[in-house]
């Protein structure tokens, strides 16, 4: 059965003797059920797109929303089944056309979540979904970003289960299947770690922005608290992860960054003041391109409890946050701030009084505008607030000139309720490799060999990483080929090849060659990622 949903966005009164339609603030809600929208872009016609969940009970359904320009709601389309748990953390354009929303569904076992990732058309129909089935028992697509060749990058949270492998990236496919996967942070200094959000850089790298517990000098035999910075290149290769100072005794915790075109690093998050007055303040944090730190900006130097949630660039290089705070005797406050690069506040504009309230997400439209999306406790619901204004923070006018909207859609698009119950469940062979490291060797026979020799491809590639602090291991699933060389003790190349994926057995004639011993090995990415001997004898 499908469920109609109808939203209405209604332009309340803030702080002002304004008329409503003079600010530009909406409400979605709905009398039923509960909205909480976590993620909001700009579509390709000017209009805007919100990606959260709708739940009433025990059923939450992954959510999608269309709004024209002005706020004013287009469609919105619910993801799921009754009873089930299907989230959605976030949405992005799909280089390939459509849309991908990832996030997390119970739908594998009701007392636990897995990855979900949905391809929708720009109609809001659903191509395929995928579900990750992962080892924990509360695994999330936190965050994914589209890649040059239309594939993906997708942020995962507590993939597997144990204290040193919580952050993971997956490369994946334009059709969601998986390239290689491979964890971060696991030095055992890093604890506790959770990620947050991804975003790219200028060089085609990308950045995790999360935290962890990590020693400080300055505390003696403690561990405390720090935004935590990875960059990590398409290949799965760590460039550096650091924590926001080894020894600067500050403790922190960040949510989302940007990068300049130097790809400096500027983060939103929260540092704790160990000094009089104590407390959390929303903080901008600057990170250099080599991941030094630079400095730290408090927004709200005596709040009680304060964070920054959310961070874009305007037009003009200058910063825009989105926070909430709460002075020490004072009330709840979400508002917005502008700041310069050295964390100078430009300008200010308070949004919420009195509000449990979460803004975690934010764009700049293509005439440099702000729209922010959060969530707003109220009255034993949760309802969605959109707020847009101009660089300056004021709130952006109604534009009355018409816009065409959808145009990419052949048909109108209804409001409606799509079940997500064929999703194809993906197995990642990570245990495999794991438990199995023959499946990452070459196997070589008959060994001693004569005239001819077969050499068994890995059936996984694991790319090692390792450092004093910074250590990996990327493991891949899919690749189009490798090189297959064997050279003499002396160092010749006697046989060179490539060898396409599905190739599992490659025979090599080895008649002509003196007896002796050859090495062989697998050649990706211009690495050797296995290695075999080869004893020729002849009678």
């Amino acid at each position: 059965m499908n469920y109609k949903i109808f939203l209405t966005g209604i332009v309340c009164l803030f702080f002002s003797y304004e008329s409503y339609s003079q600010q530009w603030i909406r409400i979605f809600s709905d009398t039923s059920s509960n909205i909480e929208l976590k993620k909001v872009i700009e579509h390709y016609d000017k209009g805007y797109l919100f990606s959260g969940e709708k739940y009433k009970g025990w059923t939450y359904n992954g959510y999608l929303m269309k709004t024209d320009i002005n706020g004013y709601v287009r469609w919105s389309i619910s993801y799921g089944k009754p009873s089930q748990m299907n989230q959605y953390t976030s949405v992005r354009e799909a280089i390939s056309g459509g849309l991908v929303l990832s996030g997390s569904t119970n739908q594998l076992e009701s007392g636990c979540t897995d990855p979900l990732l949905v391809k929708v058309n720009n109609c809001g129909e659903k191509e395929w979904c995928k579900i990750y089935n992962s080892q924990d028992c509360s695994s999330w697509m936190k965050d994914i970003v589209t890649i040059p060749d239309s594939g993906y990058i997708a942020l995962i949270d507590r993939w597997k289960t144990g204290e040193e492998k919580r952050i993971w990236l997956f490369n994946l496919t334009p059709e969601g299947e998986v390239n290689w996967v491979q964890a971060y942070a696991t030095n055992p200094l890093f604890w506790s770690e959770i990620s947050h959000s991804l975003v790219m850089t200028t060089d085609d790298d990308v950045i995790i922005t999360g935290e962890a517990y990590y020693p400080d000098p300055t505390y003696p035999g403690k561990s405390i608290i720090k935004v935590i910075l990875i960059k990590v290149k398409l290949d799965g290769t760590a460039v550096f992860e650091v924590p926001w100072g080894t020894n600067n005794g500050v403790y922190s915790d960040g949510r989302q960054s940007v990068v300049d075109l130097k790809n400096n690093i500027y983060t939103a998050g929260r540092r704790a003041r160990t000094t009089a007055p104590g407390g959390d303040s929303p903080c901008l944090f600057k990170t250099s391109k080599n991941s030094e730190p630079v400095f730290y900006k408090d927004l709200k130097s005596t709040s009680g409890l304060g964070i920054s949630t959310s961070i874009s660039w305007f037009q003009d290089s200058s910063l825009v946050q989105c926070l909430g705070w709460k002075p020490p005797s004072g009330i709840d406050t979400t508002g917005v701030i502008r700041t310069d690069t050295m964390g100078n506040i430009l300008n200010e504009k308070v949004l919420l009084i009195n509000a449990a309230s979460g803004f975690f997400s934010s764009d700049i439209t293509y005439n440099n505008r702000v729209i922010l999306a959060g969530t707003v406790a109220s009255g034993g619901l949760i309802k969605t607030y959109a707020f847009k204004l101009t660089s300056d923070l004021e709130y952006d006018s109604v534009y009355t000139r018409p816009f065409t909207y959808d145009s990419l859609c052949p048909h109108p698009i209804v409001s409606d309720t799509v079940p997500l119950d064929d999703c194809e469940v993906v197995i990642v062979g990570l245990d495999d490799a794991e438990q199995h490291p023959e499946k990452t060797k070459l196997q070589i026979y008959p060994n001693p060999a004569g005239g001819q020799v077969n050499i068994v491809m890995p059936q996984y590639l694991v790319r090692q990483n390792p450092g004093s602090i910074l250590s990996s291991t990327t493991t891949y699933f899919r690749w189009d080929k490798t090189r297959l060389d064997i050279l003499s003790i002396t160092g010749k190349l006697m046989f060179t090849m490539e060898i396409p994926k599905q190739q599992a057995t490659v025979q090599v004639n080895t008649s002509a060659w003196p007896a002796g011993m050859y090495f062989a090995r697998v050649v990706f990415m211009n690495e050797s990622v296995a290695e075999g001997k080869i004893l020729i004898i002849y009678d």
